[in-house]
This record gives structure tokens, C-alpha cells and sequence, in this order.
């Protein structure tokens, strides 16, 4: 009989030993394969031509591909032998080579090989593989990940390999034991030293359960040098039988994940290798392990993979249809939800989630993006319209200063009223079911005493291939086990009802989710959020104006590469040069199209024909001008001279004219007669009054360039000291009067900025306007700076004010806790004010900028970084930047529309034509108060068309809408025009529309 070891604190130096050895005795035969590889083709070539290529021999260590890598193809040939009468053991490729590997067998995409995945199961019947394999490095978050060197990719070899059940099983029995005692050991402070030599601490006050699992570990151990890899497995399984988990043990709830970032560090084409590389892997591994569930976002990408793998989609649907595989999300793509507008963000939500229905049978009711820098206030109100009840997240981890403080709760949106349950978890979404980082992401679960388990995402995302067999068996072995959180499978649907089970004991958050991270992304890549911008007033015009013809909608596809271009690495400017210059020219063609389109159509160029409110008699054709926007606005065109009064969504003639007055310009002033700006001898803005009310600037407004070398994340970061080193810049412009400017007063002049760029300024000062306009033109061709417009005031309200994608959000601009310090660069949806605690103050206006400041006062832009990772050419180059200046208005008023109103107005371009039907203003809106009228669009339910308005100063009241012509019905509807209540008639063709603080309103008009 044994004698007991007196020396328990040397067992876990002998487990590690054996455990290596079992490692060892996994593959029981292995077999190498010829393998034949074909060109290197930068054309992404289909399987179905694979077979006609021209193949080579490959040879172990050869190099293929470019160096460093890139976005070629290779394709590789290989024949798998049949399995043996009398061979046991489940047989497996071992693809040893660099790349990403998608193995097609039978002409359909079997498994992905990449460094998280370097097996894939093989038949027992004799086979031909083709392989794809992608030319750049795969799995970046995955241990043992390489770069690709300068003689390009290395192949290694291939390799049939026959697996031992039983050593396969004992491996994963040691590693769950393993990392539970080294979770112990940890947590009692016996760490071993690294060194293989050293003290290995007595168990003198080691915690119960230690000792016992390690006494029960030297049991494991001598019955391997008794019965080898039988008695070692036979006692493993009794020692994780006798220690299961103790009943009070948290859950982590997994879910399998295979994040995929549809544009980053990669081409979209490499996305869609990616795509069906990882929905392949995930495929045989359910097939494996009945008990995993595996959940992807992103209809983009399913659109993608019917495209390039069309065979797939019977089997995800399969497991679909078991509840196996999870389909959620809404958004067409995870977007970045500060930067849109909020109608772009309503058409991703109803469009990607029409798409999930129509693949699924059901919505999602589950909003899923982990990875987005920030998440607007408004954003649960957008959620709920859409149909969308559940919200999940990890990225407020990411938070630099303070902590959130909650986990699972109720956030509420700006309005008061929508709410979403809503989870953050407290770990990333790449989890390898590693035991102790799980316990203590449970730890950190604020919530852990209403609903006891924590949402995980699991798997190797981005070319990764998702979950591996690794966390398929260590899920198995957490499942009940001592000392641990109980593991599971879990959908993000189940997962919720469990939450929404216990809802009324979790906290209410109402406020923005403000991650105190990656602020530069957004300025980051200008000119994309320019062109993306111009994109989205190129639809509202179009939709505008079918809207008022009466014509049918333009549908999803108008949208979908718009709504695709919101993903949270392409719009916040944190993706490569190559994504830029491919979605740039994208976004020029969509702009062309668009415009051209509503140009023909009220030049009488559609078919669609016309309704109430629609085009006149045809006959009476005239040169044209159309206001696509919902409100009446004023408008100076200065190409013709012409200064216009336009009605929402109607034309003016270009032969009428309103008379004005030229506006006066000298060197030092530019007056309206509504607007006065004063400049001083440095050509900055010295001085600005509004209807001879002076607006408090406390300084001259002017340029400041900030040394910008953020010590992590260039692209996405703007550090906190940049603000302390920015300097004023352009403080010697020169202004000269423009000439031939007709009756707009212009001053200009040009200067040096920074070590080599240069730029001209414009102040535009139009007839009518109650703006002052800055038009910038620059050549940036600076590095790691970044280059802002300031407007030092001395408004020292407690609060200023932003737009956001539907409405508007007061921040704090004084002193005060860690989180207001935090705040020191925040989003704005391209308008933002500082004022008074009255409101009295100045905005500032821009076309298409998100960065914005404001402390004690002094409100900031920023208008360019100059970030050279991941893009080293990131906004070099010429830039148009446009903005403007004037009194902030929080409601509307018959001549000074409310500041919200006015950034739309001013910089959403009218449509013109040189000969069309007049249009009639289908309505107008009385008493419109802080509403802000941004959009209308077709009907996609029947003849009629809604207009959407969201409010924006945190008030309540009464809109009403007058219509041009009598109305089937006049409804509040959602953002999938459902009906949520008539609108009271308060006379003929008059109707009363209640809104509330920050309420989006969705008005449907059946013809």
C-alpha cells in the first residue's frame, strides 16, 4: 500500500509533466499528403473554377504570396486516402501553413484552418480537398498567432492524423483540473516560480478545497504509471465527480462567437473569405458537440455567404430550426451609433431585422454589438421603434476613468418612456473558456445577486473561425465542478428571457452610454464621414421627393452599401487605406446616382407618377428648385444670385426672385442686416451679434492645432493632454473682400498651418441668413497633429448642448466629477451649443462633423487628425470643411428655425432642375415648438408617406399639421409603420401631433 505524499506542494510540477505526455499520445497515426498548389491569383477565384486550374507540387518550407502578406488567393489540391477496414479513431487534416484556409470537399465549404483551428474532421471515404487560402495573417487575437515575413506565407506540410479517443478525452480532463488548481494556488498566493527550480510553498494554510484537489490529483497520477492513459482517465473522471459545484455558484452563460469585423484591418473581400471560412468551422463543430449553441450578428454577412456559399445556408437553417444556431442582431451591420443620422440607423434596424425574419421566421428581438465606441441616448428609443427589446454589450469595459456602474439593468432612452433590457458584459467577446478569467468576469458582475450568470461570448472572431473543439470540452468539464461558475450553452434569446424574468429588481440607467475611449474616431477620415454624410442627404432628397409625387419606395437596395458603410471600423476611420479608397468611390457613385436620379425625376424624368400634393398639370415646365426637407427654409444660391423661399418639400421657380440687399463686406466686417460679424487685424472672428444682440465671445474664434500622438489606438484615440498643447494656428490671414460674389458678402484669406500644410478661409455671409458661414479649405499634410476650431465665450452654464443622431443631449461644460473630467472630447451629431442656464448662447454648425468640446465656455471642433495607424495615409490630402456660426435656438420660431432645424437646413443641398412641374408643399406644420422635422419617405404599406420628427430641447407640447389636400388617415406610427395611435383632427385636413421630451414621431398620411 502507497504511503500518502507528505509533500502535496509538489504534485501540481508532476501533473503538469504527465499532462504534457498525454498531449503526446493524442494522434496515434499520422500520414503525410502530397499537396499541389496553383498560382497566386489576386482575384478571389470560386471553387467551381479550382478545379480548372494549373497545380504544382508544394514542398515543405516553400514561400508563396507577397511579402508581409496581402489580399491574393492561392488555391491547394490534395487527396485524402480512404480510411482502413480495421483503422479505430476519428480521422483529422493538419493543414500546417500560413493564411487563412477555408476546405471545400464535394465542392462545398467544409472547415476552416487557421491557427485557432489547425485540424478540420475528415470522412472515412477517400476524398479530393480543394483549399482557399487567403494571403494574409489569420486569427490575430488567437495564442500563437504570427505575422506573415518577408518571403511571404510558408507552407509547412499536410498531414491525415488518426486521434485517440481516450487520450483525446484525458487531455481535457487535466486541463480543467489544471486550471483549477492553478486557480487556487493562485488565489491562496502559493504561486510555483517560473524557474524549474526554487521553493514550491507549503500547503500550510491552503484553502480546503486545494487540498483536497490536490490529494486527489496525486491519485490521477499514480494511477498513470499504473494503468497509462485507461487508469488515469478512469480516476480523473472520479476525482471531477466528487468535487461538483457548489449550489451557489454563478452561471457563465456561453454563447459561441465569431466576431467579424466586415471592413478593418482587411478588404471586404477578405471578409467574405472569412465569412464562409468561419460559418464552415462552426458547422462540423455543432455536429460534434450537440450541446453548443452558436449565435453570429450581421445580415451583410449573410447576404454575403448565400452569394459565395450558397450551400450553407440549408444547413444553418437546420440548426436554426434546433434552436442551435442564433441569428440576432437587428442592425444591418453592428454600426457605429453616434455618427449616422438617426433615419440611417432607423433603416438599418428595420431592414436588417426584415432580413433576419425573412432567414429565420422570426425578428430579432435582440440588439447585439459588443464592439462600438460609445452608444447614444437615443439609441434605446431607435431599439424599441424598430421592434427591439434587448441590448448587449462589452465595450464600456474599455472605460479609462471611471466604471459603469452596472451590469444588467434597464436603460432607458432620452424620451423617459422606451426601454431595453439591457446587459454589459464584463469581458470581451473572444472568451477561450479559460476558468479563471470567467470566475472573475462573474466577480465583477454588479448584478450577480438579482440574476446570477454573465453572457460570454466564445470563439476566436475576425478569420479566427469561432469557438474550437478546446472550448467545446473545457464547457464540458466546467459544467459542475467545485470552486467555479457553473458552465453552459446559452442562446442571447434565452439568456434575456432569464433577465426579463427578474426586470423589475434591476437598476434603470437613462442617459448615454459614454465609453471614456476612442474619441478620435470621430474626426478620424474626414472626407469618408464627408461622402457618407452627402450619401445620406442624397436619399433624404430622393425619398423626399417620390414621396411627394406619390411614387412607390425606393426600397432596401437603395440603402444597403449606405447602411453598410455605418460599421463601427468603417465610418469611425479606424480600417486600412485600401477600405477607404474602395468605400470612397462606392459612396462618389451612390452620391451620383442618387442625385441624378431626383434631378430627372422633377425634371419629369420618372414614371412613377403623381398624387395629392404631387406635380402640376403637365405643361407648365419651368426651371426648378426643390426642398427636399420637411421645413420651409430660405435659400441663397449663389452660382445664380438668387435668393429663394422655399416650402417644405416644394419647389421656387429659378426665374423668381425675393429682393434683398447686397450684404455689406469690408475687411473687418460682414452685416445682413440680421447678422454682424467683426473680425480683428488677425483675421479672426472678434465679434458676432444676431438682430444687434452681441453673443458673448470672451476671446477671438479661431484655429488651434494639438500635438495628437495618442499612446494606444492612433486612429481611434484623441489622449487627454492633446488639449493642453494646442496652440492657436492661421492668426496672420490677411482677409481681403471676394470679389464677383453677387449679393453675398465673402472675406478670405489664406495661410501656413503646421510643419507643411496650408489652408484658405471663406466667412460667407448670405442674404436672409442668420448665420454666419466658415468654409476652410485645406491641404493637410501634417502627422500625429490634430486641428480644431474653438469659440472662447463666457457662457458658464452647468450644461451645454449636442445634437445626436434623433434629438439632442446635454453634457457637462463646468468642473466637476471624474466622469465630467472624463468628457473631454464627445459626439455631436454635426451641431452642437454652449449657453447659459437660460439657453442663451451660440451654436455651432457643421456638414459633417461629430468631435466636438466644450469646458467653461470655450466650445470646440475638430476638423482633422492626422493618425498613421491603420491608415498611414489617413486624411492627407485637400479637404472642404464647412461649418457656421450663430444664436442658439431651442425651439422654432417663424424666422429663426431652432438650431437643430438649422443644421439640416443649411447644409441639405435643394434639387434642381432646368425644366420641371411645379411641386405643391403636401403640408405644413404650425406651432412646430422644439420638434425638428428631418425626413419623409414612401409609404411602404400603401399610398402615403411619413414624416419623421424627433424633439429636441427636452419639452413637451403640440405640433399640427396642416395638409394640402384631404387624408385617408393621418397616424403615429413605429419604425416598421405600425400603428400607435390616430392623430386627433382638430379641422379639415388639420391635425394635432403630441409629442414629449425627446420623443422621436413618426407621422403616416394615407392618400
Amino acid at each position: 500500500m502507497r504511503r500518502l505524499n507528505p509533500l502535496p506542494q509538489l504534485v501540481p510540477d508532476r501533473f503538469r509533466l504527465i499532462r504534457k505526455q498525454v498531449d503526446g499520445l493524442i494522434w496515434k497515426r499520422r500520414e503525410r499528403l502530397a499537396v499541389a498548389g496553383s498560382a497566386v491569383t489576386e482575384e478571389r477565384l470560386r471553387v467551381g473554377q479550382a478545379p480548372q486550374l494549373a497545380y504544382a507540387p508544394v514542398s515543405a518550407g516553400e514561400h508563396f504570396g507577397p511579402p508581409g502578406g496581402g489580399w491574393e488567393h492561392r488555391w491547394f489540391r490534395l487527396r485524402v486516402p480512404a480510411a482502413p477496414a480495421a483503422e479505430g479513431g476519428r480521422r483529422f487534416l493538419r493543414w500546417k501553413s500560413q493564411g487563412e484556409t477555408t476546405v471545400y470537399r464535394d465542392g462545398v465549404p467544409w472547415a476552416g484552418l487557421d491557427v485557432g483551428h489547425p485540424t478540420c474532421p475528415l470522412p472515412d471515404a477517400a476524398a479530393e480537398l480543394y483549399l482557399d487560402t487567403g494571403t494574409w495573417a489569420t486569427g490575430i487575437w488567437a495564442p500563437g498567432a504570427e505575422p506573415i515575413g518577408p518571403y511571404g506565407l510558408r507552407f509547412d506540410y499536410a498531414e491525415l492524423r488518426v486521434r485517440d479517443a481516450a487520450a483525446w478525452d484525458l487531455k481535457w480532463d487535466l486541463d480543467a483540473l489544471l486550471q483549477l488548481v492553478e486557480m487556487l494556488l493562485a488565489d491562496d498566493g502559493l504561486q510555483v516560480p517560473t524557474a524549474g527550480h526554487g521553493q514550491r510553498p507549503p500547503f500550510e494554510e491552503a484553502a480546503p478545497l486545494l487540498r483536497k484537489l490536490v490529494r486527489g490529483i496525486d491519485r490521477c497520477c499514480d494511477a498513470w504509471v499504473d494503468g497509462g492513459v485507461v487508469g488515469m482517465k478512469a480516476a480523473a473522471g472520479e476525482l471531477l465527480a466528487a468535487l461538483p459545484a457548489e449550489s451557489w455558484q454563478p452561471r457563465a452563460a456561453l454563447i459561441g462567437h465569431a466576431h467579424i469585423d466586415v471592413v478593418w484591418l482587411w478588404p471586404e473581400t477578405a471578409t467574405r473569405h472569412k465569412n464562409v471560412h468561419s460559418f464552415a468551422t462552426q458547422l462540423r463543430l455543432l455536429e460534434a458537440y450537440p450541446e453548443m449553441v452558436f449565435a453570429h450578428s450581421t445580415p451583410a454577412v449573410y447576404r454575403a455567404v448565400q452569394e459565395d456559399a450558397p450551400a450553407l445556408v440549408p444547413q444553418i437553417k437546420r440548426h436554426l430550426a434546433a434552436g442551435r444556431w442564433e441569428l440576432m442582431g437587428g442592425f444591418e451591420v453592428e454600426p457605429d451609433v453616434n455618427l449616422p443620422a438617426g433615419e440611417a440607423l432607423a433603416r438599418s434596424a428595420v431592414y436588417g431585422n426584415r432580413f433576419i425574419a425573412g432567414f429565420t421566421g422570426k425578428p430579432s428581438d435582440v440588439c447585439w454589438i459588443p464592439d462600438v465606441f460609445g452608444y447614444s441616448n437615443c439609441l434605446p428609443q431607435i431599439l424599441r421603434l424598430a421592434g427591439i427589446t434587448r441590448f448587449y454589450t462589452t465595450k464600456m469595459t474599455w472605460s479609462q476613468v471611471t466604471r459603469f456602474p452596472y451590469n444588467s439593468f434597464v436603460w432607458r432612452g432620452s424620451d423617459g418612456v422606451s426601454e431595453v433590457t439591457t446587459h454589459l458584459a464584463t469581458i470581451g467577446y473572444n472568451g477561450q473558456v479559460a476558468l479563471a478569467e470567467n470566475r472573475d468576469a462573474l466577480r465583477r458582475h454588479r448584478q450577480l445577486d438579482v440574476h446570477d450568470a454573465l453572457l460570454i461570448g466564445t470563439g476566436l472572431g475576425d478569420g479566427g473561425g469561432g469557438p474550437s473543439e478546446m472550448v467545446a470540452e473545457r464547457a464540458r468539464r466546467f459544467r459542475n465542478l467545485a470552486g467555479a461558475p457553473r458552465h453552459g450553452w446559452q442562446s442571447s434569446g434565452a439568456f434575456f428571457d432569464d433577465l426579463d424574468a427578474v426586470r423589475d429588481q434591476l437598476p434603470v440607467y437613462q442617459g448615454e452610454l459614454y465609453m471614456e475611449a476612442h474619441r478620435g474616431v470621430l474626426t478620424s477620415q474626414a472626407e469618408y464621414k464627408r461622402l457618407y454624410r452627402a450619401c445620406e442627404s442624397a436619399l433624404l432628397a430622393h425619398e423626399a421627393l417620390r414621396a411627394v409625387d406619390g411614387a412607390p419606395p425606393l426600397g432596401e437596395a437603395a440603402w444597403l452599401r449606405v447602411l453598410f458603410g455605418q460599421f463601427h471600423d468603417a465610418l469611425p476611420g479606424s480600417s486600412i487605406t485600401r477600405v477607404y479608397d474602395e468605400l470612397k468611390a462606392e459612396f462618389r457613385q451612390i452620391l451620383a446616382r442618387e442625385r441624378a436620379a431626383a434631378a430627372q425625376e422633377l425634371g419629369g424624368g420618372s414614371a412613377a407618377g403623381t398624387g395629392e400634393g404631387g406635380a402640376a398639370e403637365a405643361g407648365a415646365s419651368e426651371a426648378l428648385a426643390f426642398n427636399p426637407l420637411p421645413q420651409a427654409r430660405p435659400v441663397y444660391l449663389p452660382g445664380r444670385d438668387l435668393l429663394l423661399d422655399l416650402p417644405p418639400l416644394g419647389t421656387a421657380s429659378l426665374a423668381a426672385t425675393r429682393p434683398a440687399s447686397a450684404v455689406h463686406a469690408s475687411r473687418d466686417r460682414l452685416a445682413n442686416g440680421i447678422v454682424e460679424a467683426r473680425f480683428d487685424e488677425c483675421g479672426q472672428l472678434a465679434g458676432l451679434a444676431i438682430e444687434s444682440e452681441a453673443l458673448a465671445l470672451a476671446a477671438p474664434a479661431g484655429l488651434r492645432l494639438a500635438h495628437d500622438h495618442p499612446h494606444n489606438y492612433d486612429a481611434w484615440e484623441i489622449d487627454h493632454y492633446s488639449a493642453k498643447t494646442a496652440l492657436p494656428v492661421a492668426d496672420r490671414l490677411q482677409l481681403q473682400v471676394a470679389e464677383g460674389t453677387g449679393r453675398r458678402g465673402v472675406l478670405q484669406g489664406a495661410a501656413a498651418i503646421g510643419a507643411a500644410s496650408r489652408l484658405s478661409v471663406r466667412y460667407l455671409l448670405d442674404p436672409g441668413s442668420r448665420y454666419l458661414m466658415v468654409e476652410l479649405d485645406v491641404d493637410w499634410r501634417e502627422e500625429h497633429r490634430l486641428l480644431r476650431y474653438h469659440l472662447p465665450t463666457g457662457y458658464q452654464g452647468r450644461f451645454a448642448t449636442f445634437g445626436c443622431p434623433f434629438g439632442a443631449i446635454k453634457r457637462p461644460q463646468l468642473p466637476g466629477s471624474p466622469a465630467d473630467e472624463a468628457m473631454w472630447e464627445v459626439a455631436g451629431s454635426r451641431w452642437a451649443a454652449v449657453h447659459d442656464d437660460l439657453e442663451r448662447g451660440l451654436a455651432l454648425l457643421t456638414e459633417a462633423k461629430y468631435g466636438f468640446s466644450c469646458h467653461r465656455g470655450d466650445l470646440g471642433v475638430s476638423l482633422l487628425k492626422a493618425a498613421r495607424h491603420p491608415d498611414p495615409s489617413a486624411d492627407l490630402g485637400r479637404h472642404t470643411i464647412r461649418f457656421a456660426l450663430g444664436r442658439h435656438c431651442t425651439v422654432s420660431e417663424p424666422r429663426a428655425p431652432s438650431t437643430a432645424c438649422a443644421a439640416d437646413a443649411l447644409y441639405t443641398p435643394l434639387v434642381v432642375a432646368e425644366a420641371g412641374a411645379p411641386r405643391q408643399s403636401p403640408f405644413r406644420f404650425d406651432e412646430l415648438g422644439s420638434l425638428c422635422p428631418s425626413w419623409v419617405l414612401p409609404s411602404e404599406s400603401g399610398p402615403g408617406f411619413v414624416v419623421r420628427l424627433h424633439e429636441t430641447a427636452g419639452a413637451a407640447g403640440t405640433a399640427v399639421l396642416r395638409l394640402a389636400a384631404a387624408a385617408r388617415s393621418v397616424t403615429l406610427v413605429d419604425f416598421r409603420e405600425q400603428e400607435l395611435a390616430a392623430a386627433e383632427s382638430v379641422a379639415e385636413a388639420t391635425y394635432a401631433i403630441p409629442y414629449g421630451p425627446y420623443q422621436v414621431v413618426s407621422v403616416l398620411v394615407r392618400r
